[in-house]
């Protein structure tokens, strides 16, 4: 460990003691400049802070507990960038958890952060809301992105997901199709159970029948799970000419799943994802789909957490951001037009 001490940083850049202890502990009224010529000193004569000590002083590890659902779904991947990138420029570590789509395992992750007196969460994805709500109350700086909870005075960062999906589902309407088909999970994260609103919501205006053989609820919202929707659909009397898949991983499944059995899409059926995840737009899928900012939506997250944590804020915020819908190849505009 450096014998350095905050006296010598503060010496070689012309400041108090008092502004270079306020830079360690990512306090933001230093001013910027400020804070980067203490940071480019403390760089230069390689400095490095007692990190225990400092938080013994502060009460805050600053450590921010960061749960998604899979990092193998490029949407999470972007949003906990996002959150990363903010937060790390602003003097905090991030623990990044999978859960898998496992409500337990999610309750034991957010036991064993706090265990380590993190600062707060922020959570992707819930499967088990009403833990949080029991066991956090207001205790600790928290953050939902995508899964509002009513009434639980966390923040949240999320999209309008049922008007997303009824524009979705009303271009597959324009197209022509009238047998629409939805694969999503159990409706168990409060993202899809909007999403599935929103599909029976653009059918029921436009005067087409709901038909509950055409809607194919998943385990997790997967690419494995995707294609064995697809199968199922396929194996109906009369499948759907076109399906509104919740995420791009599901519609990347449902895609390899027409391959599978010799057709093609979109002229043996039509596909549109949701999120518009960096595959999507690869000229071999070409995957018409629903944008939605995931990477601003983990910069919008760790806003909200610093914003918490540092006592700037004491009342809830949500943070709505604006989607898009992407038109490309696998919903058949082109070609049907």
């Amino acid at each position: 460990m450096s014998s350095l001490t905050i006296y010598d940083i503060a010496t070689a850049a012309g400041v108090s003691p008092a502004t270079v202890s306020l830079v360690i502990n990512g306090n933001s009224r230093v001013r910027k400049t400020t804070k980067n010529h203490v940071l480019d000193i403390m760089e230069k004569l390689n400095y490095r802070p007692n990190a225990i000590a400092r938080s013994l002083r502060s009460k805050k590890t600053h450590t921010c507990g960061l749960l998604i659902e899979s990092i193998a779904n490029p949407f999470f991947t972007e949003v906990a960038l996002g959150v990363e990138g903010k937060l790390r420029s602003n003097g905090f570590n991030v623990i990044l958890c999978n859960t898998e789509s496992d409500a337990q395992l999610e309750r034991e992750y957010i036991d064993t952060l706090l265990s380590r007196q993190i600062d707060g969460l922020i959570l992707c994805a819930l499967r088990d809301p009403s833990y949080l709500e029991t066991s956090l109350a207001s205790r600790y700086p928290l953050v939902v992105v995508n899964e509002e909870i009513a009434d639980s005075g966390f923040d949240f960062v999320g999209i309008d997901n049922l008007n997303a999906a009824v524009k979705a589902v009303n271009h597959l309407i324009k197209l022509g199709h009238r047998k629409i088909g939805f694969i999503g999970d159990e409706l168990i994260t409060l993202g899809c159970k909007e999403r599935y609103s929103g599909y029976k919501k653009a059918l029921l205006a436009a005067g087409l029948d709901y038909c509950e053989e055409l809607v194919q609820k998943r385990p997790t919202i997967s690419y494995q799970e995707g294609l064995k929707a697809t199968r199922l659909l396929f194996e109906l009397r009369r499948p759907p000419t076109a399906v509104f898949c919740v995420s791009d991983m599901m519609a990347l499944g449902a895609i390899d799943g027409c391959k599978k059995r010799g057709l093609s899409v979109p002229a043996d059926m039509a596909i549109v994802g949701f999120d518009n995840v960096w595959f999507s737009a690869s000229e071999s899928i070409q995957l018409t789909t629903v944008r939605q900012p995931q990477y601003q939506m983990g910069i919008e997250a760790a806003n909200l957490f610093l914003e918490r944590v540092s006592g700037e804020r004491k009342g809830t915020k949500q943070v709505i951001l604006p989607t898009e819908l992407i038109i490309r190849r696998t919903c058949g505009a082109k070609r049907m037009s």
